[in-house]
């Protein structure tokens, strides 16, 4: 009887599936806020919405960018480049 154990993996596949099941959601939420104060024509809070979801897709889609920037902005304030 031969058994095959699967080989274990770092969960990466498993981080870029949570990464767009929850920021599509989040996505979503955004978008359903945003088209609410479009009709309350609050556009001070439709611009917050639409800067917020740029920022929730940028994390979604392009993780490994995202904290590259993050990491460069800490070590620029905290001085240590």
């Amino acid at each position: 009887m031969n058994v095959q154990l699967a080989a274990l993996t770092d969960g990466s596949a498993l981080k870029t599936w949570l990464l767009i099941i929850i920021g599509n959601f989040f996505i979503i939420l955004i978008a359903a806020r945003g088209v609410g104060h479009f009709m309350k024509q609050q556009w001070g809070e439709l611009i917050t919405m639409i800067v917020a979801g740029v920022v929730v897709a940028g994390f979604v889609y392009f993780p490994d960018t995202a904290i590259a920037l993050l990491g460069d902005i800490w070590t620029k304030v905290s001085g240590n480049a």
